[in-house]
């Protein structure tokens, strides 16, 4: 196949996870793709944390540490197009009872996908370098 038809199956799943008449919920709140100033003058963070990530975080601490390639084992693309569907729309997630591990882990990963900038920043990244080599120092000294 190519990656066309691919990406237009991909799509396709993604249109029919969610029915037409929930998306246009007007409850819904984007959080997919906002950047995180937007988060946090919105009064979705914690912190500074965006809320959504701390409920996730939360629930990989406590169900999915264990889990052998917590990360690299995708979840059902359908059932985390629905837990995205319901952090946006303000309905209450459980994410034990909604999704799974995979499912929650995925969906962080996506968040972290479409954020419109790098958690750190092209700004902060010489920073970040300057104290990650200041401690490689340190730890060699």
């Amino acid at each position: 196949q190519s990656k066309t038809a691919v990406r237009l199956k991909e799509d396709m799943k993604k249109i029919v996870a969610v029915p037409l008449h929930e998306q246009r919920n007007p409850a819904y709140t984007k959080l997919f793709g906002v950047s995180l100033q937007d988060l946090h003058r919105q009064g979705l963070t914690e912190n500074g944390v965006p809320a959504i990530v701390g409920s996730i975080v939360e629930y990989l601490t406590l169900h999915g540490l264990t889990q052998e390639g917590l990360f690299r084992v995708n979840g059902n693309v359908k059932v985390v197009e629905q837990l995205r569907w319901k952090f946006e729309s303000g309905v209450p997630v459980e994410l034990g009872r909604d999704g799974d591990v995979c499912a929650a882990a995925s969906l962080l990963k996506l968040f972290l996908r479409e954020l419109p900038e790098s958690v750190i920043t092209s700004t902060l990244q010489p920073r970040f370098l300057q104290l990650c080599q200041g401690q490689w120092c340190h730890l060699h000294i």
